[in-house]
């Protein structure tokens, strides 16, 4: 008889009984499934699951792995208390609400001492795998499971150890219930007790864990858990019930003997901070040990449920709580792959679906069932030779396994749905228990149908915010975003006042737009019920003026005094609009209508570069030689092109003239033209258009990088998003380096308008000549057509800045911020501006600066919005930025004009980025097969596919020629007509064919690569 040491474990019931196997059990709930009932009152008291079990003899089939006609009853085991507190009262003051899960997957490696739990893979959402020799974490990925493996796992579930519930502290505790089980289930014989034990023991390495150094004569050895000893004790020793209550376990840390250096432990230390940092607050972890060995001749399983978390040192990589582990150990000969086993368990703890069934589970039979549904909802992939292009795409994919999930859950829904009759339903109604409809006034599309309701609702939900909206801006990110935008929109504000100065002769330039730019800002940003907008002139309304200015030329009209009435006016329909609610209208404006509108204008910020390039090159030609005509006493005169062939100079010697004959006649070329600005300059052409072409490439590129796979996100974001400043300053310094003649931009000095002598405020009753009373009152024309392009981008924008991905919390303002912007637009007439509007692109960059996005997804899952900082102070701050930028007047003057026209082009094919119209062009050149996997592709057929974008290319045709005659001013106007002409396309197309193919949702087919915020705008800069 041999003499061993009592147990340092905290025992939680008799282990008497343990001395008795099989049918020679004592009762207790326990072991009630394992009592052998051959009487037929006995039989009729238990379930049919434990008959059926009894039924089956365990001599008749292999030990561990025998197919049972059902699965055997869950052992739940707890503590006791004095006093026999039954079971299922006990068991409701366990925690089984689902927590997030951490998943690591150990398999068993080395032989005889050097033996120890490895780890392979993990799970935070999806699996990473250790990649063999690099030591390091792999991609994350979608775990890909053989059907295989899945059966090979139910039936071990089927036939292993399943504990639920059960209370132990810590590794010894829990793997000695373990292995006591695995004996009572005859799983292993009772002699295997000890090895099975030491196995369970053995230490866990994990990535990134070393050798630590090179110690002399040291030879690799890991400290055990406690004495294994006691494993062959053939007497249990007895722990009574108040000792098991109590909280003095054995401690014991598994450390290795050798010594860690404290770089390396500090090095771990931050690795496993990062990963804590990926892991939900509150996950709790699911241990997987699957390995072969060299003493078992069938496989054993556990699968073991805490009572609760239990920290564990040294099991999992990181500092969390252990609440599962699966056990699978077995003979190097079976027929099992432990790791596909392990990485199937790993990968259902790790399905929302399971996890939530494994928290809740009572009984195998409902882990059994979660297994079944995993399978019902997943997708299988044929067998076969195929290539990634031949899968259909991973949306797709997801979609079909979502669609079988709903059929699903819709069939058991009516399935289990009560039939209610008349009187109850009645009932419920008198009682008040219908379903509530949400309020009216969450929708602020929704009409109030009183006078302006939809502003009031919009100030109510708005205004309480007003101090937050300060408070909240009060940090760095804030400040950090302002700054970015002041250059974003600081760049926009010159491109459009050099443009404006342009084709306004200078009547309106780059003072009036940066003046407006700061005060209307610096109103929006105080009054406004959606500050995140950014306002400012936009590409749209640079042409209205364009057409407004060729117009009062044309008809010997005052430009300055028609603008100021056309505010006027513009300020009296915004408030008549808002009284009847009219920007419910907004809805109106589908993607048929924005395409067409979009498709113009980034045509025309095209085709106005390249015309603008053209007319360098009739100023300037290139000659052979530049030969000038001296200029008379100083003055610059326009003369026509001389042909000379007698040259007279004065002799040196005599100073004597003298007449020379020439070979051939000399041409002589003006250096001015009427005007009295210089002509005919060598090279200005050419470096005007590599100004234009080197800004735009630097600014694309730079775009291109933001997704490339260069440097860290955050690098390749800052220069993506500062792709147009850094591309500017790059060309006026090479510009500058240059010294070739080129056109720059017209700044006058300090705070004065663009003409000289002008004032501020332009007067209403004209200039140089009175403004006629019918002229004043015909301003209400184009004042209607500039406010319909003003609530397209501003109520477009809005939109935009609303969608419900951002969790936007205070509220919106699409009936009280077209009127603000509409009365700011009187302030811009009176002092002779530029119109302003919310700006879509600049909004969008505005709002992606304050948006702060995760950091502890899970690694491989996309960052996701956590929030959106909703303030005033970094619009403020961009104005007021703005505003003080007339100062800049002398580095601005050193602007090259066809600089500017490079961000103009820049804009042009930026906004084409995105825009199906543009993409569904494409396919009439290709063949079917090369369609892609579009939903207006798949959804419609191919004819009338090509039927709506012909309509569209129709009305983007019938625009342009509106823009290029004297009916240009109506160019709004003929735009509000697609809004009927889409409404009379029901006729022809079904009602599912134009979801397909004028829905707003995204059709990007590439997930890696993040839009930027032309992509994401339906309206350019």
């Amino acid at each position: 008889r041999h003499h061993h040491k009592s147990r340092k474990y905290s025992l939680q019931e008799d282990p008497q009984w343990r001395k008795r196997s099989g049918a020679g059990l004592p009762d207790g709930p326990a072991v009630l499934a394992r009592r052998v009932s051959v009487q037929p009152e006995e039989a009729s008291t238990l379930q049919e699951l434990d008959i059926d079990d009894l039924e089956s003899h365990r001599s008749d089939d292999p030990r561990g792995m025998r197919r049972h006609k059902a699965a055997h009853s869950t052992v739940q085991i707890g503590r006791r208390k004095e006093g026999g507190i039954p079971h299922d009262t006990f068991k409701k003051m366990y925690d089984h609400s689902p927590h997030e899960v951490f998943v690591q997957l150990d398999e068993l490696y080395g032989l005889g001492e050097e033996r120890e739990w490895r780890e392979t893979a993990r799970w935070i959402k999806y699996e990473e795998d250790v990649e063999e020799g690099a030591d390091r974490w792999g991609r994350p990925h979608v775990a890909s499971l053989s059907f295989h493996s899945l059966l090979n796992l139910r039936r071990c579930l089927e036939t292993g150890v399943v504990l639920l519930d059960l209370e132990e502290k810590d590794l010894p505790g829990l793997a000695y219930r373990v292995v006591e089980q695995m004996v009572v289930e005859e799983l292993i014989l009772p002699e295997d007790r000890p090895v099975v034990m030491r196995a369970l023991l053995l230490r866990h390495r994990h990535v990134h864990d070393h050798d630590r150094g090179f110690r002399f004569g040291g030879k690799r050895n890991y400290s055990s858990y406690t004495s294994l000893q006691n494993l062959n004790d053939a007497k249990p020793k007895i722990v009574s019930s108040s000792l098991a209550l109590d909280s003095n376990h054995t401690v014991i840390d598994m450390k290795e003997e050798l010594t860690y250096t404290s770089s390396n432990e500090d090095l771990k230390k931050s690795h496993n901070d990062y990963i804590l940092k990926r892991i939900p607050a509150g996950a709790e972890a699911t241990v997987v040990l699957v390995g072969a060995v060299d003493f078992l001749d069938q496989p054993t399983i556990a699968f073991v449920r805490l009572a609760e978390g239990v920290f564990i040192p040294s099991i999992t990589e990181v500092t969390i709580p252990v609440r599962f582990m699966f056990t699978l150990l077995g003979p190097r000969n079976a027929d099992l792959d432990y790791h596909e086993i392990g990485r199937s368990i790993a990968t259902l703890m790790a399905n929302t679906s399971f996890h939530k069934v494994a928290y809740k589970a009572n009984e195998r039979r409902e882990l059994l069932s979660a297994i079944n549904e995993f399978l019902d909802d997943s997708i299988v992939l044929p067998p076969g030779d195929w290539e990634r292009q031949a899968l259909l795409p991973f949306g797709e994919l997801r979609a079909k396994s979502e669609a079988i999930r709903k059929r699903k859950a819709k069939a058991l829904e009516e399935k289990s749905k009560p039939i209610q009759s008349e009187a109850a339903v009645k009932k419920a109604l008198l009682a008040g228990e219908e379903e509530k409809k949400p309020a009216g006034d969450d929708d602020p599309l929704r009409r109030t149908k009183r006078p302006f309701g939809g502003l009031i609702n919009d100030i109510k939900r708005r205004y309480p915010f007003y101090l937050s909206d300060f408070t909240d801006g009060l940090s760095s990110s804030c400040l950090a975003a302002a700054i970015f935008m002041y250059f974003a929109a600081l760049c926009t504000a010159i491109t459009f006042g050099g443009l404006m100065s342009d084709k306004t002769h200078n009547v309106i330039g780059i003072s009036e737009t940066l003046v407006s730019g700061s005060w209307t800002g610096v109103v929006m940003a105080l009054f406004s019920t959606q500050p995140l907008v950014i306002i400012g002139t936009t590409g749209p309304l640079l042409l209205f003026d364009e057409s407004l200015y060729n117009f009062c030329l044309a008809n010997e009209l005052e430009f300055l005094t028609v603008r100021v009435y056309v505010g006027a006016w513009m300020g009296i329909i915004a408030l008549a609009i808002a009284c009847v609610e009219g920007s419910v209208l907004v809805r109106l404006f589908t993607r048929f209508t924005e395409e067409i509108f979009t498709g113009l204008i980034s045509i025309l910020y095209i085709v106005e570069t390249f015309v603008k390039l053209y007319n360098y090159f009739a100023k300037n030609p290139l000659l052979d030689e530049y030969s000038f005509i001296p200029e008379t006493n100083g003055t610059k005169l326009h003369q026509e092109p001389l042909n000379v062939t007698e040259m007279k100079v004065v002799a040196p010697e005599t100073g004597e003239t003298v007449a020379l004959l020439l070979n051939k006649p000399q041409t002589f070329i003006p250096a001015y033209n009427v005007v009295g600005l210089l002509i005919n300059q060598p090279n200005t052409a050419l470096m005007c258009t590599i100004l234009c072409l080197g800004t735009f490439l630097g600014a694309y590129y730079l775009r291109i990088f933001r997704n490339s796979h260069y440097l860290g996100r955050s690098a390749r974001r800052a220069f993506g998003d500062f792709g147009v400043p850094i591309s500017i300053i790059v060309f006026v310094l090479i510009d500058y380096l240059a010294k070739v003649r080129t056109e720059k931009l017209l700044v006058p000095e300090g705070l004065s308008p663009t003409v000289p002598g002008r004032n501020w405020i332009v007067s209403p009753a004209g200039i140089h000549k009175p403004i006629p009373l019918w002229m004043a009152m015909a301003c209400i024309v184009p004042a209607l057509l500039v406010y319909i392009l003003v609530f397209m981008e501003t109520q477009i924008s809005e939109l935009i800045i609303d969608k419900k991905e951002r969790k936007l919390r205070k509220g919106n303002g699409y009936h009280m911020d077209i009127v603000v912007v509409c009365l700011m637009n009187v302030g811009c007439g009176l002092m002779g501006a530029p119109w302003c509007c919310a700006a879509s692109v600049r909004s969008l960059t505005h709002v992606s600066a304050v948006t702060v996005m995760s950091r502890t997804h899970a690694p491989g899952d996309k960052p996701h919005i956590v929030e959106v900082k909703e303030q005033r102070v970094s619009a403020l701050l961009v104005a007021v930025l703005i505003g003080i930028s007339v100062l800049m007047a002398p580095l601005l003057r050193r602007v090259p004009m066809s600089v500017l026209l490079g961000v103009f082009l820049y804009m042009g094919i930026s906004s084409t980025n995105g825009v199906q119209l543009f993409d569904r062009v494409k396919l009439f050149f290709m063949p079917v097969k090369h369609h892609g996997t579009a939903n207006y592709v798949r959804r419609v057929q191919t004819y009338k596919m090509h039927i709506f974008t012909l309509i569209q290319i129709l009305c983007l045709a019938i625009l342009w020629i509106v823009k290029s005659t004297r009916a240009a001013l109506a160019l709004p106007f003929f735009l509000i007509l697609m809004i009927p002409l889409r409404a009379q396309m029901t006729h022809f197309f079904t009602a599912a064919e134009l979801r397909a193919l004028d829905s707003k949702g995204s059709e990007h087919e590439s997930t890696e690569d993040e839009p930027d915020f032309y992509e994401e705008a339906p309206l350019p800069g």
